[in-house]
């Protein structure tokens, strides 16, 4: 008994010294990490924001660090890409950071153009939403649901299902976004791609009223264009059932989410800064700013506003697709509903 009390005596003393370590270490690592970044007073990031996104966190992260100057080039997720793989040719790096979708950032990571960051930040994200080789991590993520117009739809007549939309009587009532080729991705991870194929070769056939982008959708379903639509965000959802329009969103089983996620680049001018730029984004602080802005933070202790955008539901994470098979996904998508 007393060998035994003093093996756990050894392995409690080892277990408090290892901590007291990494307690120390951080702190440390993190000081040396601001240091740096202050000598080269300046950040660049390249992000598949929107404008109030954008400035907000350099808002917060100009407050936090006032001796870094951050500057930014946003634009959509293909744009954005199609812009770093031109000056990338040009011999021209100049982003310290890249955010966008998984699928585009996938694309960066096959060229060998996104560099290894094992934040300490990313502990407190779950394996579904970062890589284990520390290329990227999720910032938030992007859920995609069914949305109606509860004056055009009656409380009986909302779908409960995928399948429910081939049903007759939603044909030529329907719209979608045709951005959203993740929803395609995830209808065929859940399906298999035969079946979901099969799926939306039918689907196809409903005289789908497809727009170009998720605001459109959203505001043309608040209008009455069409009763409802077949892939929405529920954060924007949330958002106009604010100021009290007619909208809805359902939550279907699986919840399908896709990660908006970041990364430092592979070659760039502000290495430093730019990985304190990714400790921001991915701490408690930087996902709570995430919050404010009606997205859905993807770090485990921070839940979104209203929590049910993510809590309770049985989750579905986008799979990461290789640029090829990306782009093959979007084609099919395009092809069935354009």
């Amino acid at each position: 008994m007393g060998r035994l009390i003093s093996l756990l005596l050894v392995s409690h003393s080892l277990l408090f010294a290892s901590q007291l370590i990494y307690a120390q270490t951080i702190p440390a690592e993190r000081a040396k990490l601001i240091e740096e970044a202050k000598k080269e007073g300046k950040v660049v990031v390249y992000a598949a924001y929107s404008a109030p996104d954008a400035n907000a966190f350099k808002a917060a992260f100009e407050k936090k660090y006032p001796f870094i100057k951050f500057e930014y080039f946003r634009a959509g997720k293909d744009k954005l890409l199609g812009k770093y793989v031109t000056e990338v040719r040009a011999g021209q790096f100049l982003p310290d950071v890249y955010q966008s979708s998984i699928f585009p950032v996938m694309t960066l990571l096959q060229r060998g153009l996104l560099g290894k960051y094992l934040s300490p930040e990313r502990a407190a994200y779950s394996e579904a939403v970062k890589d284990k080789e520390g290329y990227w991590t999720a910032v938030y993520l992007n859920a995609m649901t069914i949305a109606y117009n509860p004056r055009l739809v009656k409380p009986e007549e909302v779908p409960r299902s995928y399948q429910d939309l081939l049903l007759p009587k939603w044909k030529g009532k329907m719209g979608l976004d045709l951005n959203k080729t993740e929803w395609y991705v995830a209808m065929l991870q859940m399906m298999g791609e035969e079946k979901g194929r099969k799926y939306m070769e039918a689907l196809s056939k409903q005289d789908v009223q497809a727009r170009d982008g998720n605001t459109i959708t959203g505001q043309l379903l608040v209008a009455g264009e069409f009763p409802l639509v077949i892939s929405q965000y529920p954060t924007s959802v949330e958002e106009y059932k604010k100021v009290g329009a007619p909208i809805e969103w359902l939550p279907l089983e699986p919840h399908f989410v896709y990660s908006i996620v970041i990364g430092v680049t592979a070659k760039n001018s502000h290495p430093a800064a730019g990985r304190l730029f990714v400790d921001f984004v991915i701490s408690e602080e930087g996902q709570k700013v995430m919050r404010s802005l009606s997205r859905i933070p993807a770090r485990k202790d921070v839940l979104p506003d209203p929590p049910n955008l993510i809590q309770g539901h049985k989750l579905l994470v986008v799979n990461p697709a290789s640029s090829e098979d990306y782009n093959r996904f979007n084609n099919e998508y395009h092809k069935y509903f354009r």
